[in-house]
């Protein structure tokens, strides 16, 4: 025979585990709800895409003689990520990037431009990147957004990644020629 403290129990185990389920299906049809409103966003932008299963959908932009793949991730419970591939870590690998004090100046650049934001991922590849609160999507958000993902990718690898090398290769002759004096 249950005692009214085991009933208690019970109703508050119950409780908890409808909060979860509610909880866990208001997070799915959020999610599904961006879904739906990027989608149409893309198809008001005339973009083509494709999905890439469990990651998202990816945007093959064509942008002054560049393809800037722009890839749209869905992070529960309520945020959307767009990013843009702006050099890889072999191309431009952290030790080089710290001689050419290339993680400053697109810190700078972040903080003087309300539109630009960068992240490094852990095999040092280098992305622009915007979150969207799924709250406050609309089609200007979007497309804000994707338009600066974009402009940065344009900018960065038509003009600040050849900087960035420069400064790479004029350190590499520096180094070489302190080495064949030195050695």
């Amino acid at each position: 025979m249950k005692t009214l403290k085991d009933e208690s129990g019970d109703i508050e185990s119950l409780i908890t585990t409808l909060q979860e389920k509610i909880r866990d299906e208001a997070r799915k049809f959020i999610i599904e709800d961006a879904m739906i409103k990027i989608l149409k966003y893309i198809k008001l932008l005339k973009k083509d895409f494709r999905v890439l299963p469990g990651l998202g959908l990816v945007i093959e932009e064509k942008a002054q003689d560049l393809t800037v793949p722009i890839h749209i991730i869905f992070i529960p419970p309520e945020w959307i990520e767009m990013k843009t591939l702006l050099a890889s870590g072999k191309e431009l690998p952290s030790n080089l990037a710290n001689q050419c004090r290339v993680y400053e100046i697109l810190l700078k650049l972040a903080n003087d431009f309300a539109e630009l934001s960068f992240s490094i991922d852990k095999e040092e590849n280098l992305y622009a990147r915007q979150n969207i609160l799924v709250g406050a999507l609309s089609f200007d958000a979007f497309k804000e957004e994707y338009n600066a993902l974009v402009l940065s990718a344009v900018i960065f690898r038509k003009e600040l990644l050849k900087k960035f090398k420069a400064c790479v290769r004029k350190y590499e002759e520096f180094k070489k020629t302190f080495e064949s004096e030195l050695t």
